[in-house]
């Protein structure tokens, strides 16, 4: 039998340097969250409004595609109001330009009308705005296909003709002769990537019209440009509102909102229709001709809770045992993981904690996935699978045939589900389950592995922890518990209050991990070198019963052919 000790214990210096690695300690709470005050007290109130200067290089392709021949500008915006507001910044006050965002044949391209033998023709925004700019959102061309064939024509061929019109097709007079007038337009189309894809399936051709393309991202870094300009829209809309400035904290509270919602702490989502909606709301609330900080936070928590419904049905079932958790004490082969749930048609994601179990038999080292195996579980969650697999099994290749096999079920899943989330969560389960090591189960674990057992960013953190809190807001527990995440999801923390404060009261202790050895102490109370030692152990004592097993039948078969 070879040496029960792994290959990678028998270094003492490789030893010792993973005991290094599993040391790791809670995150504090500025480590969660994010604070903008210090930008804030920089700012300095300005009466003009300039978007432009958060995107220079898209600021450069509208100023140049001006001066060009080139008819066609696609600018990428998932926001409206943020492309207009750039676009009327960039474009000179000279040029005369048009903003529409709904718009049908008769706006675009005018209406024939009868009367008697006489046929008038009214003008539409192609030939009122010509020599100018015509700035248009994307989604009535792809609801209506045709707009966009009529206006790819006529940037072509550089006029209208009468049958782009309004009843042009169905008049069997003779139509007046539009050519005479020269169509000469700058068109610029604002659309996301999904909206260009779908006018690449409409018109695999549309590149047949000179074309230039830059885009506007609705996630800006956070630095003092970003909330000098902030800051100035809101105070502009306040002045709209006929309310006071919004003060230090109404806009820290602001700004906190837009990095929640990008899920990153260096990042500010710069959608000027968000920031409308929640300054005019909060001013409904507000008592004063003010809005506060208070008043933000009470909006916020009435949108919030106007989501709700379907997390507060799943808060309902744990609350009635009707979802089974434990959350405390130790259970071997069994884990509490983090997860999200999306719904088909519903505004919001939540996340919720959910149970894995792992039990052992004899087998060949085989992870016998049940969601894969009944088709509850997609590709991504198969190949995190295979990987949990592969690096567990790649510690015992010294031996020539692994004994057990394990069955790995998340409990209660009654729909289908995917991601890789759960891989480290796996992991832990799998190896309690074949070291008969008991899992601690007041931890919660999300992460993804590679092969090599690094651990890897996952999506969704804030929503998986967060679901945690609300274990404590339920009243399911009341101690300290730890949740292990990736360290690389550290800058993706921008957890809500009611989080922080568990936090800094030392109630919930948020472990970042960088690779998946510094989980086993945290998790199992064991070092990984002891769980793979055991696990060793656990073979070579079976290896050595089914010997003695054939040994046994051996000489019972002998004994009985000498005698018999």
């Amino acid at each position: 039998m070879t040496d029960n000790i792994s290959p990678v214990t028998l270094d003492n210096a490789s030893s010792n340097k993973h005991n290094e690695l599993e040391k790791t300690s809670p995150l504090s709470v500025l480590q969660c969250g994010n604070d903008f005050s210090e930008y804030i007290k920089l700012y300095s109130p300005s009466k003009v409004l300039a978007f432009s200067q958060l995107f220079p290089n898209a600021t450069a392709i509208i100023s140049r595609y001006l001066k060009l021949p080139t008819s066609l500008l696609l600018v990428n915006s998932r926001f409206w109001l943020n492309a207009e507001q750039v676009l009327k910044e960039a474009i000179p006050n000279e040029l005369p330009s048009d903003y529409l965002l709904s718009y049908n044949q008769e706006s675009l391209f005018g209406r024939l009308s009868v009367s008697g033998h006489e046929i008038s023709y009214s003008e539409g925004i192609l030939t009122k705005l010509n020599n100018g700019a015509l700035v248009l959102n994307v989604s009535p061309l792809l609801v209506e296909p045709n707009l966009w064939f009529k206006l790819k024509s006529v940037l072509q061929r550089g006029y209208l003709i009468a049958s782009d019109a309004v009843n042009g097709e169905r008049i069997k007079q003779t139509l007046p002769d539009l050519k005479s007038q020269p169509i000469n337009i700058k068109l610029v189309l604002v659309a996301t990537r999904l909206q260009l894809e779908e006018l690449i399936q409409i018109d695999p051709e549309y590149t047949q019209i000179s074309s230039l393309f830059c885009e506007l991202a609705s996630q800006i870094p956070a630095n003092q440009d970003a909330v000098n300009t902030i800051a100035n829209y809101c105070q502009h809309l306040t002045q709209k509102l006929s309310i006071e400035p919004l003060d230090l904290d109404a806009l820290n509270t602001l700004l906190k909102a837009l990095s929640i919602e990008c899920q990153h702490q260096q990042q500010l989502l710069f959608d000027p229709e968000f920031i409308q909606q929640t300054i005019n709301y909060a001013n409904l609330v507000s008592d004063e001709n003010k809005i506060s900080k208070d008043d933000l936070n009470n909006y916020f928590k009435e949108i919030y809770e106007a989501k709700s419904l379907a997390r507060k049905y799943s808060e309902q079932s744990i609350l009635e045992g009707q979802v089974n958790l434990q959350l405390s004490g130790e259970n071997v082969g069994q884990i509490n993981g983090l997860s999200v749930v999306e719904l088909l048609g519903y505004p919001c994601e939540f996340g919720e904690v959910f149970r894995i179990s792992a039990s052992d038999m004899i087998g060949d080292g085989e992870i016998i996935d049940v969601e894969r195996k009944v088709e509850l579980a997609g590709n991504i969650h198969a190949k995190s699978t295979h990987i949990v697999q592969g690096y567990l099994n790649h510690f015992f290749s010294h031996i020539s045939a692994f004994p057990f096999s394990c069955n790995l079920v998340f409990e209660q899943s009654y729909q289908e589900s995917d991601g890789d989330s759960a891989s480290l969560a796996i992991l832990l389960a799998v190896s309690s389950c074949y070291a008969k090591f008991p899992v601690k189960q007041d931890v919660f674990v999300t992460g993804s592995l590679d092969q090599h057992g690094n651990v890897l960013p996952i999506g969704g953190i804030n929503q998986k922890i967060e679901s945690v809190t609300r274990l404590f807001e339920l009243g399911l527990i009341s101690n300290p518990v730890t949740i292990v995440m990736p360290k690389a999801n550290i800058i993706n923390l921008t957890l809500n209050d009611q989080t922080l404060v568990l936090i800094e009261q030392g109630k919930m202790l948020i472990h970042a991990i960088s690779h998946c050895h510094q989980a086993f102490p945290l998790v199992l109370n064991k070092q990984f070198e002891d769980v793979i030692k055991t696990i060793n152990y656990r073979i070579e004592l079976a290896n050595k019963e089914e010997m003695e097993e054939s040994s046994s039948s051996l000489f019972s078969r002998l004994k009985h052919s000498i005698f018999h």
